[in-house]
């Protein structure tokens, strides 16, 4: 019974996190950006200091878009892969971008990532009020999105299986111009 009630309680709150009442959440079906469609540019609160501007990578860079949360298991076990692939291609033009969906304050995702038994690499956006997740029409997490080096969307992943790592690697690749 105890367990059952860990559970439940633990529920309640990932889901009370991520539907705080007058935040923004787009709809389970809303609209996803379609493959060719042109990246929305963004500017949103880094996790520790400052801005992240998207707008100087878009027709620049291939960029993969990373959201999760500390709440979401599926996301922490994607998380290794997607460093392991931004380490492996980030010198041929590879950016990645990490955006936390957690809606309470960012000292509770900075203790959580400073915990982690590896550091990531690349910068961590907060999108406590959710504005890049309803530009990107992100409901469930873990969600990747890859912006090919013309600003356009190539592909758009929800969730999380062991494998899934092979076919992004596979896409950005291609996006960043086929070869290893």
């Amino acid at each position: 019974m105890d367990t059952m009630r860990t559970t439940a309680s633990f529920l309640t709150a990932a889901l009370l996190c991520l539907a705080a009442p007058g935040v923004p959440w787009p709809a389970f079906g809303a609209d996803k950006p379609q493959p060719g469609a042109a990246a929305t540019s963004f500017t949103a609160p880094l996790l520790e200091d400052g801005d992240l501007e998207l707008g100087p990578h878009l027709g620049k860079d291939v960029i993969l878009l990373d959201f999760w949360s500390i709440y979401c298991v599926a996301c922490m076990e994607e998380m290794p892969k997607i460093i392991d692939l931004y380490e492996r291609y980030r010198e041929r033009g590879l950016v990645v971008v990490g955006i936390n969906l957690d809606s309470f304050g960012s000292k509770r995702v900075v203790r959580f990532v400073e915990g982690l038994d590896y550091p990531i690499p690349f910068p961590l956006v907060i999108d406590k009020r959710r504005q890049v997740a309803g530009d990107y029409s992100v409901s469930v997490l873990p969600t990747t999105v890859l912006i090919d080096r013309q600003g356009k969307v190539v592909d758009y992943h929800v969730g999380y299986a062991p494998g899934d790592e092979i076919k992004l690697e596979e896409k950005v690749k291609q996006a960043l111009g086929g070869g290893n």
